[in-house]
């Protein structure tokens, strides 16, 4: 009676005060009295080994596991303790606590096994004795007992039942494969267990996977063939039941490895376990697993048995993929090859209907062999007898070619073919009936398509069907909308059903988007060939079907409406809030019934836990803070305090539960410790990536574990009927919470496949050769856009009402973000003031909150980056189109306004976000934009000064991890230091030490090295994609901090630290972008070494540019500067002079040149600088470097050998005599040469100034101190070229006005022009002599022609004036 009703055993419990336990709860130790759990107990020790012995002893196993089973915890305690199955040594965790599992202690007496024989041999009846200790085991195990004595039941049943009761005799036949299911179930119970108890898993794990004993059981019992099983069938001597009962015993087993192998698998990367080995050999007896399994899914008598095969090969497949070695096992005979042939064709095209879970196993099978086994899939596709010679030769490893296999593909395989396409075609109505069948066919479809070059002509035979991807895109068009019920109110059903519907999107998006990128890849292969062959129209006409589709989805409300239906988030955080709240609630509920000595039907492992859990939260601060409460307000007379706080809090979290927000406090607190705590942790799933993951796989709560523990099936039978109640409203939330997650993680890839879609096909890469792609309409983008910032917004408010945030939430947030920004690139060019102002909004609003949340959640920085990037790219354009378009309009000035409010209040979040070392050089690019483009440093520096922590940022040059981020930190330095504040906010920062550390430590092909190490420049280039001007930007911070200090005593103070640094620690660099090398010779009889030759680049230039401007703001202090140079700026003047004659040679016009060798050879290395060799010349001008500079800058040539210098120049006349173009290029380096120029000048005229003071102080000229100036035929030769240069293009441009950029070169050349006749003037002056008269005359005829063009040219009129008046000093009487 016991046995068989759940009420009468409880009833008897009641009646005879079974396990009356006379206790102290959890804060006692637990003393029972000998009641009948522990007579049976006694009884059973005492039996003797004879057939009515071991019939009582099973009677006794039976009722204690049904007592077991009604009140785990005091019947395990008892049990146990009365050592039963006379365990050598007692460690019970209940008396003495968990001390480890002895090996010692694992051996049962023999007394349990000799019964167990003489059982079997001697009774009859329908409860062996072997069946009732394994159900007890399950029940010890199931109730998470972790004893001594479990173990040794553990590893009794499975190293001595199960590997020896096949030998055993039997008075009843059929109880041998009783026995076997039973022992399997006991096999499996504890694989699972190995999930929720740490403390036997190893064991198990151990036992199980090392354990060949019990590998060669199971595989005696599974490896069989479908003829064999057929045969038995046709035995007379063999009866029915029996081959049931194998079947059955074949279909656990199956089952049992295929859980071995996807839930204890140990780290395979040392070692491959002893049962993966044997799983995957060869040579297992009788047949080999693999063999095995193939023969059995063609066993259709038993469709448990096809099901279980078909899953363990299917898992078989994936764990060979990085074992070529086993690959051959996956190469059956032709004969088995062609049965597994038929009967998956037989089960596509028939079965579907009879038996789903057969077709899913199925189609999990080749959606496994595509991706992992490509020749094992092809084989099943293949009917050539050569098969078998294939798959030795391919191995299983995926080819790079396609011809060896599909070219052979036979009737049986257009069958395979057409089973799929038959199922595809019904694919709309089974989207809506079920779903889940769907899905794994797709699953299938799109590994054929990720593996594509393995298949060709599998989808090709796909795609030929005119309804293939009509019906695939049919199933996303009448899906486009779908409408989620409100999540508080959804079934399980119709969240399951839309989570699926979802899936299924998602996986015919991802099939879509693999296509259209492989098409591109094709025709892109199929461009490059001279004579293409008749595939290409086929091809293009695949090409031209999927192109039609996605361009009839952007034209019409499809795509839009996919879009706003994936990033309507469906997560709502306190649906999972209000689920850890009801488990917390149950939890305290649960311990106030533990206090009071009442276990009920929880598991033995949840006892513990919230035992755990409870001890914890007593010694809470909290808890003794309402203790002292309680006890001075006299609660309680002070008596069971503990037992009255509890008591509140379980009422404060059903106010929680119920919408009454709890208020900060002791009470919120100790809530707050529940819902992070273990209990709440061991209940939740993590979702795995497995295969073969179905949609109601995804869940966050472990439901079915969590009834388990909790017996809640027996607690109608008990005083816990009053508390079901609370367990089932707790059960509720988790089912919504789990539904909510389904839906939202399935729509969550849905949209990552979208996103995949529009990316593939929106992408330029390849656009010109394939015209694969298409663009989709911006009005549709821009609503879309607003939809997304809409729901970005709603997703991101609920979070800061709670105080746990689910990784869900934050995935689709990164997703929403990824498609925003997607869609932005879309449109960069035509965004308007509005949208850039709803991005920053959005952006700002999600990057305030996200930050905040940072420090109590984790993964919340990779949104943080795509936001910043949102950030970066509505700033660009909104930068740009002020400064191309200009701001005119009313509409555009109270838009760039608003831009620029809304960048003041980014400013503080930015600062903030700077410590985020994922977001570190994205938001310092946009503080330096923001501070540039948008605001003034009256306004941004007081934002500055208070949030950014510039000594972090500072630190970062010295990092040697993030090199590439240190030109990005030192542009906005550079922006920083351009204002006194600034300037002194780095100063303090320590800028100065870090950027030492900086140059000390250049190495890995930057400048320094180079220089020191003598290796080529060309390195560099060809390591580097984008060259770091590191030494530059350098330089030009302290160029600016110098500047804006002025005058002051700091100012001072880094003159006087900067040059001794400078020119005596970096003396090398500084010669190194001062050297000029030798003007080439149009003289070939003239014998003359050969210079080393390499090349320069656009950024050295600059880099040169940049030191010499540091000098001059240098000598501009020159006091400090005599002082600290010391005399030894002689060898500097000299090198600027050199210099200088260099860039004084170009006096050339263009065309005029007897030879063609390029002075200088700067070829263009980075994009933007070869998008600007395809870009006419702006300036248009004949003459000086505007002329010798193409020459040089037409591509990259390879030289060999090393220049010291940043100019360079090329010996040998090899080159063409063609004549070269003028491009924006080769504009840009005449240009920056002639700034070189200028700076070069400009220091020397302050060496000539800084002497002439000197000589005022002394009262004469010291001559033997002078400095070293230019000859006048230097500064002649860069008075012609700027002369000759702003002449040509003020003559040319008469007519017209000039643009701003030519306007720049004219005025820096006539203050070049200027500043060069200072220099003569200084030198005609202090060597007593007079211009040549031939100079004079030809001066007076430039300076007519010059004036001439000049005039009518408003722009240029005040440097005219100031250049007449030092024209009348050096030519006195020139006309």
């Amino acid at each position: 009676m016991v046995s068989c009703n759940t009420a009468v055993c409880f009833a008897l419990m009641d009646s005879c005060n079974i396990c009356h336990l006379q206790a102290t709860g959890m804060n006692g130790q637990i003393e029972n009295n000998v009641w009948v759990v522990e007579i049976i107990s006694n009884i059973v020790r005492n039996l003797s080994p004879n057939p009515s012995g071991a019939a009582l002893m099973s009677m006794a196993f039976v009722i204690l596991a049904k007592m077991l089973k009604c009140c785990p915890s005091n019947v395990a305690a008892v049990a146990l303790k009365a050592n039963i199955f006379d365990v050598a040594s007692n460690s019970s965790t209940f008396n003495i606590g968990w001390n480890g599992l002895s090996s010692g202690s694992w051996l049962l007496s023999g007394k349990l096994a000799k019964m167990l024989l003489i059982d079997s041999e001697q009774n009859d009846y329908d409860c062996p004795l072997t069946i009732s200790v394994l159900d007890l085991t399950m029940e010890l195990v199931r109730t998470g007992v972790e004893d001594d004595i479990v173990v040794s039941l553990i590893v009794f049943s499975l190293q001595y039942i199960l590997v020896n009761h096949e030998y055993w005799k039997y008075k009843v036949k059929n109880t041998r494969w009783k026995v076997t299911l039973k022992v399997l179930e006991v096999m499996k119970t504890c694989i699972l267990a190995t999930a929720s108890s740490e403390k036997l898993s190893d064991v198990i794990r151990d036992l199980l996977l090392d354990d060949s004993s019990i590998h060669n059981t199971l595989f005696r019992i599974m490896c069989t063939t479908s003829e064999a099983l057929e045969r038995l069938y046709l035995n007379r001597l063999i009866e029915l039941v029996e081959i049931e009962g194998l079947q059955l015993a074949i279909s656990s087993a199956l089952d049992i490895s295929y859980v071995m192998l996807t839930k204890i698998s140990k780290d395979m990367t040392s070692s491959i376990p002893a049962f993966h080995q044997a799983v995957l050999s060869s040579t297992t007896k009788p047949i080999s697993v693999i063999a095995a399994v193939i023969s059995l899914i063609s066993f259709f008598r038993d469709p448990a048995i096809q099901v279980a095969a078909a899953k363990l090969l299917a898992i078989l497949l994936q764990m060979a993929e990085p074992h070529p070695f086993i690959n051959s096992c996956f190469c059956p005979d032709d004969k088995r090859m062609a049965d597994l042939r038929l009967s998956i064709n037989s089960i596509l095209l028939e079965h579907r209907i009879l038996n789903d879970d057969l077709f899913i196993a199925v189609l999990n099978l080749l959606a496994s062999a595509a991706r992992f086994q490509p020749a094992f899939l092809l084989a099943i596709f293949d009917t050539k007898e050569d098969t078998a010679v294939q798959l030795a030769n391919i191995g299983g490893v995926k080819q790079t070619t396609n011809e060896p296999l599909s070219g052979s593909l036979g009737s049986e395989t257009c069958s395979l073919v057409n089973a799929i396409l038959q199922f595809v075609e019904s694919s709309n109505d089974v989207i809506n009936s079920n779903p889940c069948v769907l899905l794994n066919a797709l699953n299938f479809l799109k590994a054929l398509w990720h593996g594509a070059g393995l298949y060709t002509t599998i989808l090709e035979r796909l795609k030929s069907s005119d309804k293939f991807w009509k019906q695939l895109s049919n199933s996303i068009f009448q899906s486009a909308a779908l409408e989620v019920p409100v999540l508080k109110s959804i079934k399980e059903s119709e969240a399951s059903l839309l989570g699926h519907k979802y899936r299924c999107q998602s996986a015919i998006l991802e099939t879509m988007a693999y296509d259209v990128f492989l098409m591109k890849k094709l025709l892109y292969a199929e461009s490059l060939v001279k004579d293409p062959s008749e595939s290409n129209k086929k091809i293009e006409a695949d090409n031209n079907v999927m192109k039609s589709i996605l361009s009839n989805w952007c034209n019409s409300s499809v795509l839009g409406s996919l879009i706003k239906s994936y990033t309507s988030c469906k997560y709502d955080n306190e649906i999972y809030f209000h689920a850890k709240v009801a488990l917390s609630l149950l939890t305290v509920h649960i311990m106030g019934k533990l206090v009071a000595g009442d276990a009920g039907s929880l598991s033995v492992s949840l006892v513990e836990k919230i035992r755990h859990v409870y001890k914890k939260l007593t010694v809470q601060p909290a808890f003794s803070e309402l203790l002292a409460q309680y006890s001075l307000r006299g609660y309680s007379e002070g008596k069971e305090l503990k037992a009255l706080i509890m008591s509140d809090l379980y009422y404060h979290l059903q106010g929680e539960l119920e919408g009454r927000k709890m208020s900060a406090g002791p009470f919120k607190e100790l809530s707050q410790f529940l819902i992070e705590s273990k209990m709440v942790k061991i209940y939740e799933n993590k979702c795995s990536l497995d295969l073969f993951l179905n949609a109601d796989d995804v869940h966050v709560f472990d439901l079915g574990r969590i009834q388990a523990d909790l017996g809640l099936d027996m607690w109608d039978y008990s005083e816990w009927r009053t508390s079901k109640g609370i367990a089932e409203t707790m059960l509720s939330c988790m089912q919504k919470a789990n539904s909510m997650v389904l839906i939202g993680n399935s729509k969550l890839s849905s949209l990552k496949a979208l996103i995949t879609v529009l990316t593939v096909y929106e992408d330029s890469l390849l656009e010109k050769m394939t015209e694969v792609g298409g663009k989709i309409p911006d009005q549709l983008i821009f609503s879309c856009m607003e939809h997304i910032c809409r729901s970005f917004l709603d997703t991101l408010e609920p979070l800061s009402r709670v105080p746990d945030v689910s990784e869900d939430v934050l995935d689709f947030l990164t997703s929403q973000a990824d498609l925003l920004l997607h869609l932005t690139r879309s449109v960069r060019k035509s965004l308007s003031m509005s949208v850039c102002l709803l991005l920053l909004k959005t952006s700002g609003t999600g990057l305030k909150m996200l930050n905040d949340l940072r420090t109590i959640v984790t993964g919340v920085n990779n949104t943080m980056k795509l936001l910043i990037m949102l950030i970066l790219l509505s700033m660009e354009f909104c930068w740009l189109d002020s400064h191309i378009s200009g701001v005119k309009d009313k509409e555009s000035i109270e838009g760039f306004a608003e831009i620029s409010n809304v960048s003041l209040g980014l400013l503080p979040i930015l600062c903030n976000c700077v410590t985020v070392a994922e977001c570190h050089s994205l938001c310092v690019t946009a503080l330096d934009l923001t501070l540039k483009g948008f605001l003034t440093p009256d306004t941004w520096f007081p934002i500055i000064h208070k949030h950014l922590q510039l000594q972090h940022v500072v630190l970062k040059l010295q990092d040697k991890n993030s090199f590439g981020s240190v030109p990005v930190l030192l542009k906005f330095f550079l922006t920083i230091a351009r204002v006194r504040g600034g300037a002194e906010m780095l100063l303090n920062a320590g800028f100065f030490s870090s950027l030492k550390l900086l140059f000390a430590d250049m190495s890995d092909g930057r400048v320094s090295s180079v220089i020191n190490s003598g290796k080529k420049l060309s390195t560099l280039s060809d390591k580097i994609e984008k060259p770091q001007l590191i030494w530059g930007l350098g330089l030009a911070v302290i160029t600016a901090m110098v500047h804006s200090l002025g005058d002051s005593s700091l100012s001072i103070d880094i003159v006087a630290n900067v040059i001794p640094y400078l020119f005596s620690e970096k003396a090398h660099l500084i010669s190194y972008f001062l050297s000029a090398p030798d003007f080439p010779s149009d003289d070939h009889d003239k014998k003359r070494p050969r210079a080393q030759r390499t090349w320069t680049s656009l950024s050295k230039l600059m880099e040169t540019e940049q030191t010499l401007m540091l000098m001059c703001v240098l000598a501009q202090h020159w006091n400090t500067w005599v002082k600290a140079m010391k005399d030894t700026d002689s060898q500097l003047r000299e090198m600027s002079i050199h210099l200088l004659a260099f860039i004084s040679c170009g006096n050339q016009r263009l065309g005029e040149a007897p030879s063609r060798i390029p002075p200088l050879i700067c070829p263009p290395i980075l994009k933007d600088e070869l998008d600007c060799c395809n870009k006419p010349s702006f300036v248009n001008s004949k003459n000086g470097w505007f002329a010798l500079s193409p020459l040089g800058c037409i591509s990259k040539p390879k030289f060999s050998g090393i220049s010291t210098t940043a100019l360079v120049i090329k010996d040998q006349a090899t080159e063409s005599n063609n004549y070269v173009s003028q491009t924006y290029f080769s504009d840009s380096v005449a240009i920056q040469i002639y700034r070189i120029a200028f700076l070069l000048l400009k220091f020397l005229c302050l060496q000539a100034e800084g002497a002439a003071k000197r000589a005022e102080e002394l009262g004469y000229v010291d001559l033997a101190h002078f400095p070293e100036l230019p000859m006048p035929e230097i500064l002649h030769g860069i008075q012609d070229q700027a002369i000759a240069i702003v002449t040509e293009l003020c003559e040319t441009n008469r007519s017209k006005q000039i643009q701003s950029e030519v306007q720049q070169v004219c005025l820096l050349l006539l203050q070049t022009i200027e500043m060069a006749l200072y220099l003569e003037l200084c030198v005609l002056q202090i060597c007593g002599i007079k211009p040549m008269l031939g100079r004079v005359e030809d001066v007076s005829k430039e300076v007519k022609l010059l004036m001439k063009a000049t005039e009518g040219h408003a722009f240029l009129k005040g440097s005219m004036k100031s250049l007449s008046q030092i024209i009348s000093l050096v030519y006195p009487g020139l006309p």
